[in-house]
């Protein structure tokens, strides 16, 4: 019998979660606890959740929440509408760490923390597309910002080459990913080229990196995710979701053995999962 390439196998999304989300997204693993992170950006949520037991912890924002991750001293650190917040998960305990800017039009998007553990954080327009005013910033451990790429539309998904010096960014309406020279030290970021171009009308969103350094997209209005390879820019395997918009995805489980995705709703179809989330096993 002839062997099954990895293009060829038929994943079959399980969901862990779903609580009507309109846009859930931005998918965290918490290695400690066992835990997966993801927020409802426009319900103002943080949800903690517990694969296994189904068991959910909250943490409501003040205005629209783009990303939640956990820092290296487990604490939460969080990008909401009016800057980026420190939660002591225990106490539920909320400090200001940052604001990295000022311009009312605009939101935080993605984030996550790059090798080093500073929070990189993008953003895009609130209720509109403003072309060229997004940005992707720097947040290092005392609070102090960076600028590391501006001039963009739609800040999204990120990820890392597994040693670090390569950043794999996406600003959307490029429907591109975009490689870039990292340097972990300073947080520095300069582009070299594309690496991967999404042709079929769907949206690039968010992203991870996974061991091999195949690189995951969630493509948004594609009611897929798909893994590339950055060397090639070929898609190695296409999962089919059970909804249209996929937002996001990262690795997570004991042995990082799952998949884990965000969807939202399209606001037009009644598709009765959208705004779950689903995870895949991948070994």
């Amino acid at each position: 019998m002839e062997k099954k390439s990895e293009k060829d196998k038929v994943r079959k999304p399980e969901l862990v979660f779903y609580a009507g989300s309109t846009l859930l997204e931005g998918p965290h693993w918490d290695a400690q606890n066992n835990l997966i992170y993801c927020v409802s950006i426009e319900d103002n949520m943080i949800y903690a959740i517990d694969p296994e037991t189904g068991e959910v912890g909250t943490y409501l924002t003040e205005g629209p929440v783009g990303c939640a991750v956990l820092d290296q001293k487990g604490m939460i650190l969080e990008a909401e509408k009016s800057g980026i917040f420190r939660i002591d998960p225990r106490t539920k305990e909320k400090q200001l760490v940052a604001k990295a800017h000022d311009d009312e039009r605009i939101r935080y998007n993605d984030g996550k923390l790059d090798p080093k553990g500073r929070l990189l954080v993008g953003t895009m327009g609130y209720d509109d597309t403003y072309e060229g005013k997004a940005a992707l910033y720097a947040i290092e451990k005392d609070g102090t910002v960076r600028t590391v790429l501006d001039g963009l539309t739609l800040a999204n998904g990120m990820g890392w080459s597994p040693d670090g010096k390569t950043l794999y960014f996406i600003d959307t309406p490029t429907k591109k990913v975009g490689s870039y020279a990292y340097d972990p030290e300073t947080g520095e970021a300069i582009f070299e080229k594309y690496v991967i171009e999404i042709t079929d009308g769907s949206n690039p969103d968010g992203m991870c990196v996974d061991m091999e350094g195949m690189i995951w997209v969630a493509q948004y209005g594609g009611e897929k995710v798909c893994r590339w390879d950055p060397e090639s820019g070929g898609k190695l395997e296409e999962i089919r979701m059970p909804v249209k918009n996929v937002t996001s995805c990262c690795l997570g489980g004991e042995n990082l053995e799952y998949l884990y995705i965000t969807t939202a709703k399209d606001g037009e179809t009644q598709e009765a999962l959208a705004g779950g989330l689903f995870r895949v096993k991948l070994s």
